[in-house]
């Protein structure tokens, strides 16, 4: 039961008074021009806050934007520089395909030159296995 009386006591407490009444408890006593101009100092804080936080989010925005955009068109060069290289490499093996598809299979001169080879060492090696 006590904890609630001390909550209790430090309620705001509002009393009207009359000129040359006593104050039934101690405290501040503020006329009315000056309850208003505390409620109205108070509502000036709120807007100005929000109006700041709305300048602050628009901000915040602008440079979210800001960073988006630029690295969509960061990834866009990428993607033509992946494009231009692709197509350079695709360029790339079909001249080579072209050349490997034109070159002759005909192997004769080796065949040739593997057979005069063969007939010299075999020639040579019978001279000293006779001699």
């Amino acid at each position: 039961m006590m904890p609630l009386q001390l909550i209790a006591d430090d309620l705001p407490k509002i009393t009207p008074l009359q000129k040359n009444q006593s104050a039934p408890y101690s405290g501040v006593l503020y006329n009315s021009t000056a309850v208003a101009d505390a409620i109205a100092q108070r509502e000036a804080l709120i807007a100005q806050h929000k109006l700041n936080l709305e300048i602050l989010e628009d901000q915040l925005k602008a440079q979210c934007n800001l960073q988006l955009e630029n690295l969509s068109a960061e990834l866009d060069q990428c993607q033509d520089q992946y494009n231009q290289m692709l197509g350079i490499k695709d360029k790339q093996i079909g001249q080579m395909q072209e050349l490997l598809l034109d070159a002759p299979n005909n192997h004769t001169h080796w065949w040739f030159a593997g057979g005069v080879l063969l007939g010299v060492v075999t020639t040579v090696g019978v001279f000293y296995v006779v001699k």
